[in-house]
């Protein structure tokens, strides 16, 4: 494709260091059932914290998201697509640095605090390829091998090593459909009636394996309405809002979760990008503004961290269509109300604009490391330090309050 980065290397530089329900026990041939028994397994150690990962797919243009608006290199590179002073919410403090207005609920939580954007992440030898960067991601490794531990996603490293709850991770595109997993909502519930059916003419407490099935039959109701509950006073439909919904609810099943993951795409913006993401951020913002807000009537918003992370960034010029091709580093960005809100990382420098696209300053793993252990309370070292490799796990700054 044309614009992509290939196996480009960017040296980093240095920068400043600154400041149940007791199913385990059934066992029984019926597929159905062994799974249910798993959906009530509970998860062990750490804080018992909620992390939702929101994978934004494409390659986000993190120049368009904050805005450098008075740098006159910024400016000059993007005669069509620069933001002016007009276009963005002006950090605290700053009149040269502002969030776009395309994203009030965003910029909303960086002035209360709940906001953190660590600036220009990424991850040695970088590939302008979105299958390869997005790999990287996913596993947590720049070198994968066939066949070893480094081949399963991080966070599935991270369920496996240290809460071996089958429900301890759920994908929102995996499982988007109850009925794949367990959950017990009235979709779920009628394909365990089927199942149930032939047992309709035991009696109850005949065996104490019949007694158990019974029991699990109860508890799966029970466990519906409890749900159906729960999430009726969710602010839209599954429809209207797609996978942050679909988190909602998962966050909402009482399943032990503690690794949401989800993607929202559309950031692969060759052309026309001012309009597509005037379309593209507010959809955005808005899905997760009613994500917050239902996690907040659920009572999980004071234990839950959201981190927002694209696979690479986008080169500082602005083409001819106009929009922006592949580049390197991009930006993370925390919500929650136990975030240290602010900048993190290098601040977008002239010299930074000057080439082709931002560098990197700080691996992305270190990010993914701060939060799984000041967050989740776990050692990110087993799950990242795979294949020999090694990464600098310096941030700069504390991510956590």
């Amino acid at each position: 494709m044309s614009g992509c980065l290939e196996n480009q290397h960017v040296d980093r530089r240095s920068f400043l260091k600154t400041a149940g329900l007791g199913m385990g026990s059934l066992t029984v041939s019926d597929p159905l059932l062994n799974l249910l028994a798993k959906s009530f397994a509970q998860t062990s150690g750490g804080s018992g914290n909620i992390l939702v990962l929101c994978q934004l797919n494409g390659g986000m243009d993190v120049l368009s998201v904050l805005a450098p608006i008075t740098n006159s290199v910024y400016k000059s590179k993007r005669p069509v697509l620069a933001l002016g002073e007009s276009d963005v919410t002006l950090l605290p403090g700053r009149t040269d640095l502002g969030i776009t207005n395309l994203l009030p609920t965003i910029s909303n939580m960086y002035q209360q605090g709940e906001l953190a954007i660590v600036q220009q992440v990424g991850y040695p030898d970088a590939n302008g390829s979105h299958f390869e960067s997005q790999e990287v991601y996913q596993f947590g490794v720049r070198n994968l091998v066939s066949g070893d531990g480094a081949a399963t996603p991080w966070y599935e490293r991270l369920r496996k090593t240290y809460f071996d709850n089958p429900f301890g991770v759920l994908d929102t595109r995996s499982i988007g459909d109850p009925s794949r997993y367990g959950y017990p909502d009235s979709t779920y519930r009628g394909a365990s009636q089927e199942a149930f059916g032939r047992l309709a003419k035991l009696k109850a407490g005949e065996t104490k394996s019949e007694s158990a099935i019974l029991d699990a039959y109860s508890r799966i109701t029970e466990r519906g309405a409890e749900l159906r509950s729960r999430t009726e006073d969710f602010e839209s439909t599954g429809d209207s809002r797609g996978d942050f919904f679909r988190a909602a609810k998962l966050a909402s099943a009482k399943l032990d979760t503690q690794v949401i993951k989800l993607n929202y795409g559309g950031f692969d913006t060759h052309g026309s990008q001012d309009q597509a993401n005037a379309s593209l951020l507010p959809n955005l913002d808005g899905e997760f503004s009613q994500f917050v807000n239902d996690l907040k009537s659920l009572g999980l918003w004071d234990r839950t961290c959201i981190l927002f992370y694209t696979e690479f960034g986008r080169r500082n010029e602005e083409n001819g269509s106009p929009g922006t091709d592949h580049g390197h580093g991009g930006h993370m960005m925390l919500a929650g109300p136990a975030v240290n809100g602010g900048l993190h990382g290098q601040e977008v420098s002239t010299a930074d604009l000057n080439e082709s696209s931002l560098p990197y300053y700080v691996d992305f793993r270190a990010v993914f490391s701060d939060v799984i252990k000041n967050w989740l309370g776990f050692d990110p070292r087993p799950i990242f330090e795979v294949n020999g490799e090694k990464y600098d796990d310096n941030v700069g700054s504390s991510l956590f309050s």
